[in-house]
């Protein structure tokens, strides 16, 4: 099972069309962060809907084989739901029915999705990074990202590069190749 944990961006702006070209034929699970993050606050309170709400989407990344993590770039950042979301996971470090969390995401692969508007493919690798590193620190790794130009509405269609590179992957997972693509 593929797990998007959608970041932003408009419900159906370039960043969903992208995902969804990747996703064409596949079974998965469609997760709106922006349901279930406040990224205003920066803890969770114990027993509230919100954290009751981020383990359920916490236990379904931890039964997924694929994660794809996406993300429309914010003055040149990951949006802040998605990164409040991954600071998260430390605090899932500590929660005892997660005794194996690290392991279980070690199992997982992550891919990354980022859209952006000034030259995206240089100045958002700093984000792929931060990704990587907390995936890292995380027992996880990426395995693979996918960087989009768009600006205005249906502008990503034109982006050739990252519409063959998302049906690329359509195809990995169409034939069950994705461990270590690249």
């Amino acid at each position: 099972m593929i797990t998007v944990l959608f970041s932003g961006g408009y419900e159906k702006g370039n960043t969903t069309t992208l995902t969804e070209h990747v996703l064409e034929g596949q079974d998965y699970r469609w997760i709106n962060l922006e349901d279930v993050v406040n990224s205003a606050n920066s803890t969770i309170a114990e027993d509230s809907k919100e954290q009751r709400d981020y383990e359920q989407v916490t236990d379904q990344i931890l039964a997924s084989e694929d994660v794809i993590l996406v993300s429309p770039v914010n003055w040149y950042s990951i949006s802040a739901t998605l990164q409040h979301f991954i600071e998260q996971w430390s605090e899932a470090l500590a929660i005892s029915q997660y005794d194996d969390f690290k392991e279980k995401l070690s199992d997982i692969n992550f891919r990354l999705i980022l859209i952006g508007g000034d030259s995206p493919r240089v100045k958002a690798l700093p984000c792929v990074k931060q990704v990587d590193y907390s995936l890292q620190f995380l027992g996880a790794h990426l395995q693979d990202y996918l960087i989009g130009y768009a600006t205005q509405p249906g502008e990503i269609f034109k982006d050739t590069y990252a519409m063959n590179e998302a049906a690329r992957w359509n195809r990995q997972y169409t034939t069950g190749m994705t461990a270590g693509a690249k």
